[in-house]
C-alpha cells in the first residue's frame, strides 16, 4: 500500500515539472527564433562618369515616336563597382521617356529622337538615374522603305563616311540625329526622300551616369 503511494506522488511531481518545463521550452524556442541575426544590406556606389551599355527592347524611330512616350532598355552586362562587386546585374531593366521627336521632312533636314534615361530597377526594387547617351548604332531610313533603303550605321569612325551621328545635350535629354556624310551617304540620300533616325530593338546603347548612383544589395 505504501510503495503505491509514493509510486502516486512520484508521477504526479514529474507531471507538474514536465507542465511547468513546457512554458519555459516554448519561450525558449521564441527567443530562439528572435535572436536570429537579421538580413545584412549593403550599399554599392557607382561614381559619377561610370558607363556601361544597354540594349534597347523594342525599336524607337522618329517617323513613329511621340513626346512622352516610354521606351525600355536592357542592361548588357554586369556593372560592377570600384571594388569589382556586381552593382547591376546584366538584365536589368532601365526606363526611359522620349522627350522630343522631329520627323524627317526631307533629306536635307533629318529626323531626331531625344531621349532621357529616368530609372534602372535592381533586384525588383527602382532606383533614380541621372544618365547621358554618348554613343549608338543607328540606322537611317528613307519613306517608304524597301529591302534596300536601310543603311545601318556602327559607332566609329568609319560609320562617319556613311551616315554622320549627332549627339547632342539639352535640358530635354540626348539629341539623337543623323547628318548625311561623305559621297556614299550624300548618294543614299538622295535616293530617299527623307532620313527618319531608327533604334532597332537590340540597339546598343552607351550611357554615361551624371551622378553617383547608389545600389542597395541583401
Amino acid at each position: 500500500m505504501r510503495r503505491n503511494y509514493w509510486t502516486t506522488v512520484v508521477t504526479a511531481a514529474s507531471l507538474a515539472a514536465l507542465a511547468a518545463c513546457q512554458p519555459s521550452s516554448q519561450a525558449a524556442e521564441v527567443a530562439k527564433k528572435d535572436t536570429k541575426a537579421p538580413a545584412v544590406s549593403t550599399t554599392r556606389t557607382l561614381e559619377a562618369y561610370r558607363q556601361f551599355s544597354i540594349a534597347t527592347t523594342a525599336t524607337i524611330s522618329s517617323r513613329t515616336a511621340k513626346p512622352g512616350d516610354a521606351f525600355t532598355a536592357t542592361v548588357v552586362a554586369d556593372v560592377q563597382d570600384a571594388a569589382g562587386r556586381v552593382s547591376i546585374p546584366a538584365g536589368s531593366l532601365v526606363s526611359g521617356t522620349i522627350t522630343d521627336v522631329k520627323s524627317a521632312p526631307n533629306p536635307s533636314s533629318p529626323g531626331t529622337l531625344t531621349l532621357a534615361v529616368n530609372s534602372i530597377a535592381v533586384n525588383g526594387r527602382s532606383y533614380p538615374i541621372n544618365a547621358s547617351i554618348d554613343s549608338l548604332a543607328t540606322e537611317r531610313h528613307g519613306r517608304p522603305i524597301s529591302g534596300g533603303d536601310a543603311v545601318k550605321v556602327g559607332v566609329g569612325a568609319a560609320a562617319g563616311a556613311i551616315v554622320g551621328q549627332i549627339i547632342g545635350k539639352n535640358s530635354k535629354g540626348t539629341i539623337i540625329g543623323a547628318a548625311v556624310g561623305a559621297a556614299a551617304g550624300g548618294a543614299y540620300a538622295a535616293a530617299t526622300k527623307d532620313g527618319d533616325i531608327s533604334l532597332p530593338a537590340g540597339t546598343h546603347i552607351l550611357v554615361t551616369l551624371s551622378q553617383r548612383l547608389n545600389i542597395t544589395r541583401s
